[in-house]
C-alpha cells in the first residue's frame, strides 16, 4: 500500500513535519541540552525520563528500551496507525491533500481474507434485499427501527440465511478455499470435520477498517430465543476486536465537517443515529471502551461524547470509559458524558423524542472533570478524615495516569479543596506514571531485537557507521563497497546496507532510513547516534578509511582461523584452498611459523 503515495511526497511530509511538536502533542517534554525529554511511552522508565527527541536529527530514542523512529514511526508505534494511515495523518495536521497514484498495476499481491469478507459481506447484502427468507429481517429495520434502505446501503447492512452453510458452499464457489472461510471466522468444523456457517439468521452489521474495508461482522439474532443475541468475528489475521471501532469509515467520509464523535454501545445505536442525521458516532464492538479506541479518536477530533444508559451497567461503563481517556487528555481536549434515562439507548430515545431534544441533551453532558469529582464524591463518603484519606488516594492514583496539563493541575486542585489536603502533596503524589501506549507488535520487536540480532557498538563495523550517520556523503568516497557483503557480524552487514542506502541520494537523513530499515536496526542507530561520539568532519574521511583497512584485515584473518579449522577436520575443496592461499599471502608479513608452513603445504599440493 505504501506504493500507492509517491516517495516525494512522503519525503517532503517527513520534511515538514517538526517531530518534537508532533511528539509533544501526545506526551510532554521538556528542553534539556540540545534535546527533548520526556517518560518513555513505550517501556517503564520510572520517574527518570529516557525518553530523547532530536529536534535536529528529527528522531527519537529512548535509551532504555531502545525505541527508535522518524515521525512515521512514532504514530505507527504510538498511535498503532499502519504507514499509509500515518501518511495520511501526518499530510492532514499539515493542511496537504495525499496525492495517491492512480496509474500504478493493481497488487498483484491481494489479501484473500479481505476478499472473502468483501464477498460475504455482498452475498449478506443480497440477501437482506431480495431474498424471500429475509422479509421479516426487512420489516424489522423498516417499521421497528425506523431504519431507511439508503441507511441500510450506507453501512452495508445485511442478512445471513437461516441455513447450516449456504455462505461457505456460495463462498466456495467462487473460488475461496475452507482455510480461508475458517481463518476469516465465516466457517467453523464440527465434530464431523463438516463446515458449517458462524452466523446464521442474523441481521449483519460488517465492520470495516479507516479504508473502508470489511475486516469483521456483528451479527444480531431475528429470533429473540437465539443466543447470544449478538456474535461478533472472533479475532483473525485482519481483525482484533478491541482495535476496531464501528461506523468509523461512515464517520470519516464527512471528515470535514467532523469536529466531535459520539462514542455508543451498539451497532443499532450508531446506525440510528445516522439515519437522525447524527452520521459522527461509532460503537465498542460489545466490549469496554480502551485506550486504542481513545488513542484512535483522539487524533481524529478533539471531542468526544460518551453516550451511555443511565443504569448501573451505562454507568460502569462510563467510569472504565474515564479511566482509560484520562492518560490522553491534553489541553485543548474535550471530552464529555451523556447519560441517558434508564432504560434508554440512542436508538430507542430517537424513535421517542426529536432531534432537537436529543441534541439538548448533548448540551448538559457532563465534561469529564465534572464526572470524575461526582463519581469520587458518590464513593467516598467524606464526612470523615478517613473517607477524605481514601478519596484522595484513589483520585491520586487516576490522576498519576494523566499527563502534566492545566485541566489536570485543576483536578489536582478540587481534589485538595475536597479534602483539605495540601495541594503540593496531592501533585506530588499524582506525578505522571508511565502510561503503556505501546502496541504489543512493538513489544515483540524489542524482544527480537534482543534474541535475533545482537550489534557490537564497539566493532569497527560500527565505527564505519557511525561515520557514515554523522556525514552521509562520505557514502559516495568508499570504493569496492562488494568486499565486505560476505560479512557476517551483524552492525557490518547493517553498515553495507545504510551506505548503499546514501549512495542513491547523499541529501537523505537519518529520519529517511529509518523509516526504511527494520525496527531492530533503526534501534541500534538510535543507540549508536545517542551515545557514540562525533568525528571531526575534517578528520572523518581519514578515519573512514582506516577503519575500513582495518576491518577488511581483520575479516582476512578471522576467516584464515576458519578454513584451517575446516582444513583439519574435513579438508578443503579446491575453492576453499585457493581462498585460504589468498588470504595468507595477503598477511604473509604478519604469519607465525605454521601458518607459513601451511601455505607451504598448500602450495605443494595445488602443484
Amino acid at each position: 500500500m505504501a506504493g500507492s503515495i509517491p516517495n516525494d511526497f512522503i519525503r517532503e511530509i517527513v520534511d515538514i513535519t517538526d517531530i518534537v511538536s508532533l511528539v509533544d502533542g501526545y506526551l510532554p517534554l521538556k528542553k534539556k541540552g540540545q534535546d527533548h525529554w520526556g517518560i518513555c511511552p513505550f517501556c517503564d522508565d520510572g520517574k527518570n525520563p529516557s525518553f530523547s527527541v532530536s529536534e535536529q536529527k528529527q528522531f527519537y530514542y529512548c535509551f532504555r528500551c531502545r525505541a527508535t523512529g522518524n515521525v512515521i514511526g512514532f504514530l505507527q508505534s504510538h498511535q498503532g496507525l499502519d504507514f499509509v494511515e500515518s501518511i495520511e495523518a501526518l499530510a492532514a495536521k499539515a493542511g496537504l491533500e495525499v496525492p495517491y497514484q492512480s496509474n500504478q498495476a493493481p497488487n498483484k499481491e491481494r489479501d484473500p481474507l479481505l476478499d472473502c469478507m468483501k464477498a460475504a459481506s455482498n452475498i449478506f447484502e443480497r440477501n437482506l434485499n431480495e431474498h424471500d427468507s429475509a422479509e421479516r429481517t426487512r420489516i424489522y429495520l423498516k417499521e421497528d427501527r425506523r431504519i431507511s434502505p439508503e441507511i441500510c446501503k450506507k453501512y452495508s447492512i445485511g442478512y445471513s440465511l437461516n441455513s447450516w452453510d449456504s455462505l461457505y458452499k456460495e463462498l466456495k464457489k467462487n473460488g475461496f478455499s475452507e482455510e480461508i472461510l475458517i481463518k476469516a471466522g465465516l466457517a467453523k468444523k464440527n465434530k464431523e470435520s463438516k463446515l458449517f456457517d458462524v452466523f446464521r439468521d442474523r441481521l449483519m452489521f460488517p465492520i470495516k477498517d479507516r479504508k473502508g474495508r470489511v475486516v469483521g461482522f456483528g451479527g444480531r439474532v431475528m429470533n429473540p430465543e437465539d443466543q447470544p443475541k449478538y456474535l461478533n468475528t472472533g479475532d483473525t489475521p485482519i481483525f482484533q476486536k478491541g482495535k476496531e471501532l464501528y461506523g468509523l469509515f461512515e464517520a470519516l467520509e464527512v471528515r470535514k465537517d467532523l469536529n466531535k464523535l459520539f462514542v455508543v454501545e451498539g451497532y443499532m445505536d450508531t446506525v440510528a443515529m445516522s439515519e437522525h442525521g447524527l452520521r459522527n458516532s461509532v460503537a465498542t464492538l460489545g466490549i469496554a471502551t480502551n485506550r486504542f479506541h481513545v488513542q484512535k479518536l483522539l487524533q481524529l477530533v478533539n471531542e468526544i461524547i460518551f453516550c451511555f444508559d443511565g443504569d448501573d451497567a451505562g454507568r460502569g461503563a462510563a467510569w472504565g470509559a474515564l479511566k482509560n481517556v484520562l492518560p490522553a487528555v491534553v489541553d485543548g481536549t474535550e471530552i464529555k458524558f451523556l447519560f441517558l434515562p434508564e432504560g434508554e439507548d440512542p436508538a430507542s430515545l430517537l424513535e421517542k423524542e426529536s432531534v432537537e431534544d436529543f441534541n439538548k441533551r448533548i448540551n448538559d453532558a457532563k465534561l469529564l472533570s465534572e464526572y470524575f469529582i461526582e463519581k469520587l464524591t458518590q464513593t467516598f463518603d467524606v464526612t470523615s478524615l478517613e473517607k477524605k484519606a481514601s478519596l484522595a488516594s484513589k483520585a491520586m492514583s487516576h490522576l498519576a495516569s494523566m499527563q502534566e496539563s492545566s485541566i489536570k493541575k485543576l483536578l489536582e486542585s478540587e481534589v485538595s479543596n475536597i479534602t483539605g489536603l495540601d495541594k503540593d502533596d496531592i501533585k506530588t503524589h499524582s506525578q505522571s506514571s508511565n502510561y503503556q501506549r505501546k502496541s504489543l507488535r512493538m513489544k515483540k520487536d524489542v524482544t527480537e531485537t534482543k534474541e535475533e540480532r545482537v550489534f557490537q557498538q564497539t566493532g569497527l563495523g560500527s565505527k564505519v557507521l557511525n561515520v557514515i550517520l554523522a556525514y552521509p556523503f562520505l557514502a559516495a568516497e568508499i570504493k569496492n563497497l562488494e568486499r565486505f557483503e560476505g560479512f557476517k557480524e551483524p552492525e557490518v552487514v547493517l553498515m553495507v546496507e545504510v551506505i548503499q542506502y546514501f549512495l542513491t541520494d547523499p541529501k537523505l537523513g537519518i529520519s529517511d532510513l529509518l523509516s526504511n530499515i527494520d525496527p531492530d536496526s533503526a534501534s541500534f542507530i538510535g543507540t549508536l547516534i545517542s551515545t557514540s561520539p562525533t568525528i571531526e568532519e575534517k578528520n572523518a574521511l581519514a578515519y573512514l578509511e582506516d577503519c575500513l583497512s582495518v576491518l577488511m584485515k581483520s575479516d582476512s584473518i578471522s576467516r584464515i582461523i576458519e578454513l584451517k579449522e575446516v582444513y583439519k577436520s574435513n579438508g578443503l575443496s579446491e575453492d576453499e584452498t585457493f581462498e585460504l592461499q589468498q588470504h595468507l599471502l595477503s598477511n604473509i608479513d604478519k604469519l607465525e611459523e605454521p601458518e607459513r608452513k601451511l601455505l607451504r603445504d598448500l602450495s605443494q599440493k595445488a602443484n
